[in-house]
């Protein structure tokens, strides 16, 4: 098994990013780079030199669109690639993927079980409440949910780090796992878009990790420009300034060196010649 190095996962994840990038421009679709993608954009013009995922951003309109057309057939997907959601019990999460075959992630690396493929997350702008109260409701809803998430997809530990959690989580998971990681994306989801994304005043990346640092006045974060991103540009905010100081401060400031760790997942090479997994 030959592990993939930093330059290499890089080169995969791009390698992504143009196809999805095609995927959206031949079909009218609207997204946006987004998080450690959109700030390598902005101050590396690529990736941030230790980092390789790709994370990208669309709003629910959109987002519902590029669903509709991949369940539809009307999508030209390059081989040995698709789209995995909860929506056909390939992903569960209350979000989308767009995943590579020939290239897997080693289960060491792996927080969850449910996803042995590289891939590129397709986070949603949803519309949310313009209430404060309401919103940090929603925020707060959506993280306890998420955790229950996590935690039915998560291993059982083994760790004798914090030995008296890990056993009340080893109680507890079998139980979450009973109703079902599907079921209880689903349920996120809905939470996710409970106002309506065309009426809605303000908007917010409720699936993100972020929480009440992601929500602008919609007319503020929709429109979109291009940026140079490695050999190619793509779409972004074009007010990506307020989005990267909301979430980044100083976010032309580099971190310390001791902080500049990798949080990606390391990946091998497996056969090119596999079925797609979602049955659209």
């Amino acid at each position: 098994m030959e592990v993939l190095s930093l330059e290499e996962m890089q080169k995969v994840n791009l390698e992504m990013l143009h196809e999805f990038d095609k995927i959206c421009k031949d079909n009218n679709l609207a997204y946006s780079l987004v998080g450690g993608t959109l700030l390598g954009a902005v101050r590396h013009k690529g990736f941030i030199p230790w980092d390789d995922d790709i994370d990208v951003n669309m709003d629910r309109t959109n987002y519902e669109k590029l669903i509709k057309l991949y369940f539809d057939k009307k999508l030209k997907l390059p081989e040995g690639r698709d789209f995995i959601s909860n929506r056909n019990n390939t992903f569960a999460r209350h979000y989308a993927r767009y995943v590579r075959h020939d290239v897997k992630r080693l289960a060491e690396y792996a927080e969850d079980e449910d996803c042995p493929y590289i891939g590129i997350d397709i986070f949603i702008e949803d519309g949310t409440y313009s209430n404060k109260l309401l919103f940090r409701i929603q925020v707060w809803r959506i993280k306890f949910v998420r955790k229950i998430l996590l935690l039915s997809l998560s291993k059982p530990s083994t760790s004798s780090k914090g030995k008296g959690i890990a056993i009340l989580k080893n109680i507890i998971r079998p139980i979450f796992k009973k109703i079902g990681s599907m079921r209880i994306a689903r349920h996120l989801e809905n939470i996710c878009k409970e106002v309506d994304f065309e009426k809605a005043e303000y908007v917010a990346a409720l699936d993100g990790m972020n929480g009440k640092k992601e929500i602008w006045l919609k007319e503020t974060m929709l429109p979109t420009m291009e940026i140079e991103f490695e050999d190619g540009k793509f779409p972004c905010y074009k007010n990506y300034d307020v989005y990267l100081s909301n979430l980044f401060g100083d976010y032309m400031k580099l971190p310390p060196e001791e902080k500049r760790i990798p949080h990606n997942d390391k990946g091998y090479w497996v056969n090119k010649n596999i079925n797609n997994i979602g049955e659209n």
